[in-house]
C-alpha cells in the first residue's frame, strides 16, 4: 500500500495553532510515504512565513513535494510581485515543476498561481498549456517504462474546473482545455487547494477519458463552510480510498470520503 497525505492552504500568518499541531501529530502516526502540499504555505509571501512553513514541514520529517499558491508571493512587494513573485518560494521550497515517485505512484506538481494578472482577480488560477503538455508527456515516457503499472497524480493550486459545492467558486484561465487535455493522458488524479473545502469531481468520459480531482481544506483559520481539514490518500490493490481528517478541537476524526478504482476511476462502494 501507498499511503499520502493531502494537505493545502496552511496560510502560516493565519495558520491555526491547535489543527497545525494537532495535524502534525496525526500526520507523523499515520506513516505516510509523502505528503503532497498543494499551494498557498503562506498569507502574505513574507519570508518569516515561508521560514515557519519550512520549519513545520521538516519537523514532520516524511518526504514531501509542493507547489505555490496565489498568497506564496510578496503581497506588498509589487515590484517583486511582477518581476519574480515566486523567488522567495523556490529560496526554501521545490521548483515550479517537481517530480516524485511515492512508492506505486508517480506525482507531478504544476504552477496555476501567477504574481499578477490583467484580470480583475489575481488570486484566480492559470494554466499554462505547454506545462502542462510537459508534464503529460513526462507521465507518459514514466509509466512506459515502468510497464504502466504506477498511478499518475497531478498536484497544483487551483481546480481546472469549480467543483460544484463549493462555497467558493473559481474560474482558472484555461482550465477547460486543461481539463479535457489532462483526461486523455495516463494522469489519472488531480489534487488542488484554494476553496478551502474538501470535494471530489469526476471529469471527462468513456471516450475522451477522465481523471478524478480532489480539493482538500485548509489549516488556517479561513475556514469556509468547513473545519480545518486535510486528506488522507490509500493506494492500495487497485484501490484509491479517500479519508478526511475533519479537525474537532483537540483532535481530527475521520471520515472515509470515497473509494475509486484505479483503472476506471469507477466508484466502489464504501
Amino acid at each position: 500500500m501507498t499511503r499520502l497525505i493531502q494537505i493545502a492552504d496552511i496560510h502560516f500568518g493565519r495558520e491555526d495553532p491547535a489543527a497545525i499541531n494537532a495535524a502534525g501529530d496525526l500526520i507523523s502516526s499515520l506513516d505516510p510515504d509523502g505528503l503532497l502540499v498543494c499551494g498557498d504555505l503562506t498569507q502574505r509571501g513574507k519570508r518569516s512565513e515561508f521560514e515557519a512553513a519550512a520549519e513545520w514541514l521538516q519537523s514532520l520529517e516524511v518526504p514531501f513535494i509542493s507547489v505555490p499558491g496565489n498568497h506564496d508571493t510578496p503581497l506588498l512587494n509589487l515590484f517583486e510581485r511582477v518581476v519574480s513573485p515566486f523567488i522567495r518560494y523556490e529560496k526554501r521550497f521545490s521548483a515550479m515543476q517537481p517530480f516524485e515517485t511515492f512508492g506505486s505512484v508517480r506525482v507531478h506538481g504544476m504552477n496555476t498561481s501567477r504574481g499578477w494578472q490583467a484580470r480583475k482577480n489575481w488570486a484566480e488560477g492559470s494554466v499554462d498549456m505547454e506545462d502542462l503538455q510537459s508534464i503529460i508527456e513526462r507521465d507518459r515516457s514514466v509509466a512506459d517504462e515502468t510497464g504502466g503499472g504506477n498511478f499518475g497524480c497531478l498536484i497544483c493550486h487551483h481546480p481546472f474546473r469549480s467543483p460544484p459545492t463549493a462555497p467558493m467558486q473559481t474560474r482558472t484561465r484555461r482550465g477547460r482545455r486543461a481539463s479535457k487535455m489532462l483526461a486523455d493522458s495516463t494522469i489519472g488524479l488531480l489534487l488542488c487547494g484554494h476553496v478551502h473545502t474538501p470535494s471530489a469531481n469526476i471529469w471527462g468520459d468513456d471516450e475522451t477519458g477522465r481523471y478524478l480531482c480532489l480539493t482538500s481544506g485548509t489549516l488556517s483559520t479561513r475556514l469556509r463552510n468547513w473545519p480545518s481539514s486535510f486528506n488522507v490518500l490509500d493506494f492500495n490493490d487497485g484501490c484509491l480510498t479517500v479519508t478526511q481528517q475533519n479537525f474537532e478541537s483537540p483532535e481530527y476524526r475521520a471520515t472515509v470520503f470515497g473509494r475509486w478504482s484505479m483503472s476506471n476511476l469507477e466508484p466502489l462502494e464504501i
